[in-house]
């Protein structure tokens, strides 16, 4: 099985940071989104139909640059069954050290 979340970006909103817990397939439908991939060195802006794999334990910035961007997290399944309790912990202690909301005021 083959889970699939999607996403809608509004350029005004802050980048969100995620974590990823498992191989993750990011990929653009819809307008422009960037993304950085905290440990490179590049920013990536990628338009719809473009797509990245994610490793596990990434920490990654997402933002759309349009007014409505949206994308799609897709994971496979059958590597989530397999994993060894350290993996577990990993993920779940990374996913607690994620701040709730990141905020920005205009003055």
């Amino acid at each position: 099985m083959r889970e699939i979340r999607t996403f809608e970006l509004d350029r005004r909103d802050a980048p969100t940071r995620w974590v990823i817990d498992r191989p993750q397939t990011l990929r653009v439908t819809r307008g422009q989104v960037w993304l950085t991939i905290e440990g490179t060195a590049d920013d990536y802006w990628l338009d719809a139909g473009a797509s990245v794999e994610l490793k596990p334990y990434t920490t990654i910035w997402v933002s759309g640059t349009a007014d409505s961007s949206w994308f799609s997290l897709a994971s496979d399944s059958s590597h989530g069954g397999a994993r060894r309790l350290g993996e577990i912990a990993r993920a779940w202690f990374a996913r607690r050290a994620m701040p709730a909301k990141l905020a920005t005021s205009k003055a």
